[in-house]
């Protein structure tokens, strides 16, 4: 399950955003977009034209598309926690969980390297920023109370032994070698 960890996460999020865009804005911003193999609407190009088209809506449209992210990982973190807080012994449904809670957590890691690497450009000066920071050491917090609380010794050596090493294998093999072929970037 985790060798198709990222082609499943970028492709649920890019379902993620097209339902979010019929039901917000009726396709304004499928017509833009091409959905990549990133899950991401990317493109300097698209963002201008999508603000146009969209005016005040385009943040209201982010917004919710990043809540609802945040808030389905949370909601497996939080089923995740309530299955398995006495008995400790994961089930296929338990894996799933932790695969979906993972989604915001990559992205979580993801931007924290940003802020290590990428300084310049995390200073951290407006509460948008500071919330986002925020939010990311919570996902942490959370990946390690999980991780500690929840995994026994066995599960927490396959998360480590299998789990990761499968999803490194697989974040290399779908963003570069087999997402680009079959869903590239196209840009105005």
């Amino acid at each position: 399950m985790f060798l198709l960890f990222f082609p499943i996460k970028t492709q649920f999020y890019n379902l993620s955003y097209i339902v979010f865009d019929a039901v917000l804005n009726s396709g304004a911003v499928s017509d833009i977009y091409t959905f990549n193999y990133l899950g991401l609407l990317v493109g300097c190009q698209e963002i201008l034209e999508s603000k146009k088209v969209l005016g005040v809506q385009f943040v209201v449209f982010h917004s919710v598309v990043f809540y609802f992210f945040l808030v389905v990982s949370l909601v497996a973190s939080i089923f995740l926690f309530r299955r398995n807080r006495s008995k400790r012994n994961f089930k296929y449904v338990d894996w799933i969980l932790l695969a979906v809670f993972s989604f915001q957590l990559f992205d979580t890691l993801e931007r924290l390297l940003d802020y290590i690497f990428i300084s310049e450009y995390f200073a951290l000066e407006t509460l948008p920023e500071w919330l986002s920071f925020l939010k990311n050491i919570a996902i942490l917090i959370i990946a390690f109370v999980l991780f500690f609380n929840i995994c026994n010794k066995s599960m927490q050596k396959q998360i480590l032994m299998f789990a990761l090493p499968a999803s490194m294998v697989s974040f290399v093999l779908w963003f570069f070698v087999v997402g680009p072929k079959i869903l590239p970037i196209i840009t105005l």
